[in-house]
């Protein structure tokens, strides 16, 4: 037996069990892992803390879709406007469009000369956490807080800077985020051969002590359409075929 047989039956045998598993645990359009749908129902809102417009669909779909269908109330913070080509004011609109689509009322982007898009350049952790403290003094319904882990998903500098600025804040705000029961979870990051692998991903999710799945690719697609000027084939590719599309599994970030 050659090895594309080899992987061929190994794959089929992959996804015979992923469909024992949706089966047994009933999955429709998608399903929470453990404790994490209980926690995010007992305590209010949820923000998502992104670098650029858009992240919020590359990589947290799932848990969109599963927040939405639980009628859980979510907002998001875009620490930059992604004017790196020049679109900032463009992708801001598209941003807003999304919100609205996706009924997330008090989202907001960021837009100041000490964050802006920058592929080669990490933010400083302490402008960005003032953003994020600044952003909380306003919404205090706040109790949980998502965010990239330190890789940022890909290592995209600004995406590891969410994480450093969260970090940041807790840090400084220690004893008054834990009196208001603020918690915080961060996104697990793949390499790349394993995002589109599928099979590590979904372990993860799985087996993590919190995890979204969601298999409504229609729905992400929708989504990423609205943001016209990012819409090229490398993120068509990903929304279809990136495992962020369909399994998400986080940490808890103490502090």
């Amino acid at each position: 037996m050659n090895y594309t047989n080899s992987f061929a039956i190994f794959s089929v045998l992959v996804v015979a069990i992923i469909f024992q598993l949706m089966i047994k645990r009933k999955i429709n359009a998608m399903f929470e892992v453990n404790d994490l749908k209980a926690e995010l129902q007992s305590i209010g809102s949820v923000l998502l803390i992104i670098a650029h417009p858009g992240d919020e669909i590359m990589y947290w779909s799932p848990t969109i879709e599963s927040l939405i269908f639980k009628n859980i109330p979510m907002k998001i913070l875009c620490l930059s406007n992604g004017n790196a080509n020049g679109f900032g004011e463009l992708r801001e609109k598209e941003f807003d469009d999304v919100s609205r689509e996706l009924n997330f009322p008090d989202s907001l982007v960021v837009n100041i000369p000490e964050l802006q898009d920058n592929k080669q350049q990490k933010w400083d952790p302490s402008i960005a956490s003032q953003q994020i403290e600044e952003y909380l003094n306003y919404n205090q319904d706040v109790k949980t807080i998502l965010t990239f882990d330190k890789s940022g998903v890909n290592k995209h500098p600004n995406h590891i800077s969410c994480y450093d600025g969260l970090n940041y804040y807790l840090e400084h705000h220690k004893n008054d985020c834990k009196a208001k029961g603020i918690k915080a979870y961060t996104l697990d990051s793949f390499h790349f051969l394993l995002e589109y692998n599928y099979i590590v991903p979904f372990l993860s999710a799985l087996f993590k002590s919190y995890g979204y799945f969601s298999f409504n690719f229609a729905l992400s697609y929708k989504w990423m359409r609205l943001y016209g000027s990012q819409f090229n084939i490398f993120r068509k590719v990903h929304v279809f075929m990136s495992s962020y599309s369909y399994f998400n599994s986080y940490n808890k970030l103490d502090y």
